[in-house]
């Protein structure tokens, strides 16, 4: 597999961050809910009250989150769609020790105020506290698929170009 973009910018990064926060709260709550439903159909108990272990589920689904999602295809589906994926700071693939320890440094960049995710606006490759504790970076990644334009534009242009000024 081979990278074919630059470092990721703090947009980027962003765009991607919140479509993992909304993937990952809107399948919680329906999890929850489904939960809670069964809970009261069944025993007559509502899981609703225990807001504690709610707050505790949804701590340990984002981290199973980006923990699975980094160690088995390098990216999180919110970084899939905006089209990054995390490397190593050589360019290699990560495996899921790098996964697992980006994640936890991760909360460490989150916990510090936020100083450690400032660091992607500042540092010249655009790596946070987490990328620098964890030897990673982030990329722009599309695949192999080379950017052109739509097919009637390039055309277009092409007849466009070859044009000559007389």
């Amino acid at each position: 597999m081979t990278v074919t973009g630059h470092y990721a910018g703090a947009v980027s990064r962003l765009a991607a961050a919140v479509l993992d926060v909304l993937i990952v709260f809107a399948s919680f709550t329906i999890g929850f809910a489904g939960l809670d439903l069964l809970t009261t159909a069944f025993w007559g108990v509502s899981v609703r009250r225990e807001s504690t272990g709610a707050t505790i589920a949804l701590a340990v689904l984002a981290f199973c989150y980006a923990f699975g999602f980094l160690a088995v295809a390098a990216r999180t589906p919110g970084q899939g769609i905006v089209g990054l994926r995390v490397v190593r700071s050589d360019g290699g693939t990560i495996g899921p020790g790098r996964a697992f320890l980006r994640v936890c440094a991760y909360v460490v960049s989150v916990l510090a105020a936020g100083l450690g995710l400032v660091l992607i606006v500042f540092q010249r490759e655009h790596r946070g506290l987490h990328d620098l504790i964890a030897g990673t970076a982030v990329v722009y990644d599309w695949g192999e698929r080379p950017a052109e334009l739509p097919g009637p534009l390039s055309d277009f242009l092409s007849r466009a170009g070859d044009k000559s000024p007389e």
